[in-house]
């Protein structure tokens, strides 16, 4: 029967997000408020400063931006535009926000008057001004512009009420109460990003990169009202109708009178002096913002919309890709000239079942890994990019699928290491390892976390002769300890299951000796060896199989079992601590049903330099940035040395220097770690260079040798949410970490439950 694989999951259509990207100045910002008005979402799209590359970066990893479009043509702009993960595939001359150059082939954005004419969505507002407005420029950033005459200008203006805007008179209340250009753009969108301030910025309305910071500002979820000095009486009116109405919507805070609203300050450090009397009618408290956006971690996609679904696939496993089904998009019906444009199709994997061993559907969202899983099947296919639990590709607004491709853990390491002099080798024992925890069921199972099904496969492998079915059973029993644990009905069955377990996955096979009647050798036989007539090995004389079976002492002839393929007592020793161990980490760091994608048996090199790391896990940890985990990992015998811990820190200071985030981790099977280990594993500790954020993860078999709700379980700590809080709280059980402080800001110190 052919092996069928399962994903499941949801599918939701939202606008893409890209950041334009220019040399800062007044007509280039004109030109990409004018291009962000014509696409729907474009209020949300960042300007990207050509001339700072990493601070333009910054800005789109944290607006978890598709793409970003050299808006100037200027060769830093390309450049920036070129950046991995960030490339925008174009077909046509007119790039994302121009005219589709054939109405059947999606070539642009698609624009945002599908939503004009849904119920609900006016009343709409068309601002104008002329060209010699000394504010002209702040208009176009701050109700959007449409430059050119279009379709989507034509059908705005006729469902708008126009307001002209006269050199210092004041502006109509109706620009703030009514939808303008660039508030058209955000229909059909919820917003769910961090960014909840509300407040005033000073803006230089002659300044690009004053007016490049506002849009910005708003662009990240942001209510803004821009201030303009010397423009108080064009500008007072509507600032207090617009104080008034969003006073509502800022956040909260407590002050002495009780609680509060916060309004924000930017590039300024007190609001209007003429704005006091309706402040005074609705207090608030004034807070100073810095210049900068908020520029942490974030993840997640902050374009929510109504147009997702759930799925649940059957794939062939053997193809490496899936069609994803998509829900119903925007009404491309109210589109103009019926050309759908290019939205964003946003897939996140829930459960993945029945993949070839080392094969995921999802990634860790680096944009680096991008490049592995394009299957080049989707049109127009304008971004295929990883992101949280999933994927984003951009298709046509009236796509009914998408095609996702996979890739293998070793391929995500390897790519880590792209383009340096690192090299990255999966080892045989690592291939081995692999396979025989597949054979065990998979991590999820927990072979290696459960101490009955450890002793029984060491028994197997340390005996020559074979063990016989009640001594495995009893073993099982002796060692059982804390398992099955909670939700187990029959615990007096487990060690009998567990025996049984094994020999349905044909770990133990079974074996039945026979003493030779010419030369008395006894020799183990499979079943598959067995028949009506034997030949002795030794003396290569014929005997009968009855025979030999009825001639035993009391008739008896019982089979005994060892373990499958001649694995050595050291292999399991290797392979049961690492499962274990991937165990904990897929449960901690893992999404769901989701697998966490992982290597066993890794050997880097660089030049002369090698080191074998034992697991290495990779995944989006819940409200962090992309990590890597590095292990070593010991059994009862063996102990992790200096030379270990140091091989880790190697690869982890590359790692951290490439960007990516990496934590080290060192585990044992035994109870505790040894006085020389924890002595080792402290000065790792107090060899940080930040405040406890890069301590290593430790643990030991109390932890490893749990039920999943066992209170040691590291999965059952409070600190799981987190897995730097997780790595601390691992140090302060097993290292005996009491606290770290760091009285000068750059030196951090560990205080430590007794001296070594």
């Amino acid at each position: 029967m052919a092996r069928i694989a399962r994903l499941t999951g949801s599918s939701f259509i939202r606008p893409a997000r890209l950041g334009i990207a220019f040399n800062p100045n007044l007509d280039n910002i004109r030109r990409a408020a004018s291009s962000a008005t014509r696409a729907w979402g474009g209020i949300y799209f960042p300007f990207l400063d050509s001339t700072d590359k990493d601070a333009s970066l910054r800005i789109a990893e944290r607006f978890d931006l598709d793409a970003i479009w050299a808006l100037d043509g200027a060769e830093n702009s390309e450049e920036l535009a070129k950046s991995v993960g960030f490339f925008w595939r174009s077909f046509g001359d007119n790039g994302p926000f121009g005219e589709p150059e054939d109405p059947l082939l999606p070539s642009a954005l698609l624009s945002p008057d599908w939503a004009l004419s849904e119920d609900g969505s006016g009343p709409f507002t068309l601002p104008k001004w002329e060209e010699d407005n000394p504010l002209a420029a702040l208009y176009s950033v701050w109700f959007g512009s449409y430059q050119t005459a279009s379709s989507l200008h034509s059908r705005f203006r006729m469902k708008a009420t126009e307001h002209s805007l006269v050199s210092e008179a004041r502006i109509p209340s109706g620009v703030i109460n009514f939808r303008t250009p660039i508030a058209a753009t955000q229909l059909g969108i919820k917003f769910n990003g961090p960014e909840d301030r509300v407040g005033i910025a000073r803006v230089d309305a002659n300044n690009a990169s004053s007016l490049l910071h506002f849009w910005n500002l708003r662009a990240s979820g942001a209510t803004v009202f821009p201030w303009v000095d010397k423009h108080e009486d064009t500008l007072l009116p509507l600032l207090k109708d617009w104080y008034a109405k969003n006073l509502r919507s800022a956040p909260t805070g407590v002050s002495q009178d009780g609680a509060t609203r916060i309004m924000s300050l930017w590039r300024m450090t007190k609001p209007p002096t003429n704005l006091a009397d309706v402040t005074q009618q609705w207090p608030c408290e004034w807070q100073v913002e810095s210049s900068a956006l908020h520029l942490g971690w974030r993840g997640h996609n902050a374009l929510d919309t109504p147009f997702t679904r759930t799925f649940s696939v059957q794939i062939d496993p053997t193809e490496g890709k899936a069609s994803i089904p998509l829900p119903p998009g925007p009404p491309t019906r109210y589109v103009a000239n019926n050309n759908a444009g290019i939205v964003a199709a946003q897939v996140s994997i829930y459960t993945e079942t029945g993949l070839r061993p080392g094969v995921v559907a999802a990634a860790p969202s680096l944009r680096k890994y991008s490049r592995l899983i394009d299957t080049m099947g989707n049109f127009p296919g304008s971004f295929d990019r990883v992101v949280h639990e999933g994927r984003a590709v951009g298709v046509a607004a009236d796509a009914h699928e998408v095609e996702i491709g996979f890739t293998t853990s070793l391929a995500l390491f390897r790519q880590l290491f792209a383009d340096t002099a690192w090299k990255v080798k999966h080892t045989e024992g690592g291939q081995l390892t692999s396979r025989i925890i597949e054979t065990l069921g998979g991590v999820k199972n927990y072979p290696g976390n459960q101490p009955a099904i450890r002793r029984v496969l060491d028994d197997a492998a340390r005996s020559t002769s074979g063990k016989k079915i009640p001594t495995l059973i009893n073993a099982a029993r002796n060692y059982q300890r804390d398992w099955p644990g909670l939700g187990y009905r029959t615990s007096g069955d487990y060690p009998k299951n567990t025996v049984y377990g094994l020999l349905h996955k044909k770990l133990l096979q079974p074996f039945l000796e026979l003493k030779c009647p010419h030369c008395a050798t006894r020799t183990p036989a499979r079943p598959e060896e067995l028949a009506n007539e034997m030949e002795c090995e030794i003396c290569s004389e014929k005997y009968p199989l009855g025979f030999a079976l009825g001639v035993t002492p009391g008739g008896k002839n019982e089979w005994v079992y060892r373990l499958a393929g001649n694995l050595s007592v050291d292999r399991v020793s290797e392979i049961m601590p690492v499962a274990a161990t991937q165990a904990v980490l897929a449960d901690i760091l893992g999404r769901g049903g989701s697998s966490v994608p992982h290597v066993y048996g890794v050997k880097l090199e660089q030049g002369k330099w090698s080191c074998e790391i034992d697991v290495v896990a990779l995944a989006d940890a819940a409200h962090e940035q992309p990590l890597v985990v590095l292990g070593e990992v010991k059994s009862y015998r063996d102990s992790i040395d200096r030379n270990d811990l140091d091989n880790l820190v190697k690869v982890q200071s590359f790692l951290e220097s490439e960007g990516i985030a990496c934590l080290i981790l060192a585990a044992t099977l035994r109870d505790k770690f040894s006085d020389s280990e924890i002595s080792d594993l402290r000065d790792i500790c107090e060899s940080l260079d930040s405040q406890g954020s890069r301590l290593p993860i430790v643990l030991t078999g109390t932890q490893l040798s749990v039920p999943p709700r066992h209170p040691d379980y590291p999965a059952s700590w409070d600190s799981r949410f987190r897995i730097s809080h997780l790595a601390r709280e691992s140090c302060q059980r097993n290292l005996g970490l009491i606290d770290g402080a760091s009285p000068r800001g750059c030196s951090w110190a560990a205080e430590w439950q007794q001296s070594r």
